[in-house]
């Protein structure tokens, strides 16, 4: 097992979906709040896991031009409250919201917040 591996959150899939700014899908249940980094694909289908969470995004300084796309998955009226590395909330992602963030570099910008359809 590559180290790669090892500290992947468990929930991630092992292996070539989950490379570092992959424009790749991932799906899962959180156990308590998260902290995207590179090892994080750049679309989040999440499901908060019965209790609001928080999602921190990566650090300006080295997320330059990074898009997020954040779903919430939520069976339940839980929200995902979306932060910068400061602790700055940037948006609250109620059940069956999206979100997409981009970063300039030096702070995280909402681009949209829009109700969706989950399948």
């Amino acid at each position: 097992m590559s180290n790669a591996d090892r500290n992947r959150p468990s929930y991630l899939p092992a292996g070539p979906l989950a490379v570092a700014g992959s424009i790749v899908y991932v799906s899962g249940e959180l156990t308590g709040d998260v902290t995207l980094s590179a090892d994080y694909p750049n679309i989040c289908k999440l499901d908060p896991g019965g209790s609001n969470r928080d999602v921190t995004l990566d650090a300006e300084a080295v997320s330059k031009g990074l898009v997020r796309w954040i779903v919430n998955a939520a069976s339940g009226a839980e929200n995902l409250v979306v932060k910068d590395d400061g602790g700055s909330t940037i948006a609250t992602l109620n059940q069956n919201e999206e979100g997409i963030f981009s970063c300039d570099g030096s702070s995280w910008i909402l681009v949209r917040i829009a109700t969706i359809a989950l399948a």
